[in-house]
């Protein structure tokens, strides 16, 4: 908050967030002044009064609710994170907290939360650090694989000194060491199916899926356990030039599945070409920059964030959110509704035929292999 003139003052200093203020008897200046935090809103009302008679009560009260509906006030009063480890969460949090609700209020639902991270490689290796920072009470990482050199231009989790050791038990040690709060669970496993994933997210809060092997299949196990047990999750991941990433509220908005019957009604090819993906025999070649991952990875950790606290709303829910890494740029790719008709996993599965290409993948059949 600062003058810009003898009649101007602004608060703020963001675009979209800044607003100047025309006041030529700089009775606005006063209040904003006044509240401080050092005093109740009534001796605020008085101050002004006093400088400016004429200025009553309803008037100040007036200005209060104005300058809140802005997003420029929040309560003083301490907080248990003032000075501590989580104060910087609860000063952001509080842009979105105004007057009507308590600043620190998200952080004491991440305490509390428990979050189900799905991969330690590319993205979840980028995405762990980052809940450790949030401060969710309890964190499951699942994994199955172990550090390799080739990892280490893109997954900063590890270190040389960590070839050969379990992508868990490095991520066990290192998240005592960052954030030795958080009840932190390593799970060594290899996901086979959507029952594994039920499993580990039966009473989460929410899950986060940064696997992709199989292709296609991870992604849907992931989503069909987690719909099972009615735990919202994020899942992305990145390409050459973009990355991705989707959020689903089991039950309130369409899942992976509501997706596939979308597009395979829009599109009449998509099922010879889901077919055609499915059955490439992928390899080990990685492509993968640092930078890139890390952008999408920030988005999918900021979502799981959102989904838990509900400060703001996700940015992905229910639509396929691609970044496009050459321009920065966000774009909607398709936003698909839930059916409770067709889809067999959170509806009542009269469409199965559209998914024999997923029983195949799922068996393990010579053609799609």
């Amino acid at each position: 908050m600062y003058r810009l003139d003898g009649t101007r003052f602004r608060i703020g200093a963001q675009a979209g967030v800044t607003v100047d203020f025309t006041d030529p008897y700089g009775q606005l200046w006063t209040l904003v002044e006044a509240l401080d935090g050092t005093r109740p809103l009534g001796e605020v009302a008085e101050e002004v009064g006093r400088a400016h008679p004429g200025i009553g009560v309803d008037d100040v009260l007036t200005a209060v609710r104005d300058l809140d509906g802005r997003g420029f006030l929040e309560h003083a009063r301490p907080t248990p994170y003032d000075e501590g480890r989580y104060q910087g969460n609860v000063n952001y949090f509080s842009h979105y907290a105004g007057l009507s609700a308590a600043r620190e209020q998200p952080q004491d639902r991440l305490r509390v939360a428990h979050c189900v991270l799905f991969g330690l490689g590319g993205g979840g290796s980028y995405i762990l650090p980052m809940l450790l920072a949030a401060g969710f009470g309890r964190i499951t990482a699942v994994d199955y694989d172990r550090v390799e050199l080739g990892n280490l231009n893109r997954q900063f989790l590890y270190r040389e000194s960590d070839l050969g050791s379990y992508k868990t038990a490095v991520a066990a040690r290192v998240a005592k060491e960052v954030n030795p709060d958080v009840e932190f669970t390593a799970v060594q496993r290899r996901i086979e199916s959507a029952a594994d994933v039920a499993q580990l997210v039966r009473g989460a809060d929410v899950a986060i899926c940064a696997i992709d092997e199989p292709p296609f299949v991870a992604q849907r196990r992931v989503n069909a356990g987690c719909v099972k047990e009615g735990v919202p999750y994020v899942c992305g991941g990145s390409f050459v030039t973009r990355g991705r990433l989707f959020s689903v509220r089991p039950h309130r908005t369409g899942c992976m599945d509501c997706l596939h019957l979308y597009y395979s009604r829009a599109d009449p090819s998509y099922l010879s070409q889901l077919a055609g993906a499915l059955r490439v025999e992928h390899g080990r070649v990685t492509i993968a920059f640092a930078p890139h991952i890390a952008l999408v990875a920030s988005l999918i950790s900021g979502e799981a964030v959102r989904l838990v606290t509900g400060h703001a709303e996700p940015i992905a829910l229910g639509r396929q959110l691609d970044v496009h890494f050459e321009t920065g740029e966000l774009e909607v790719m398709s936003q698909w509704p839930r059916d409770p008709d067709g889809c067999p996993v959170c509806g009542d599965g009269a469409d199965l035929a559209s998914f024999e290409v997923w029983q195949e993948a799922e068996a393990g059949s010579p053609m799609l292999r």
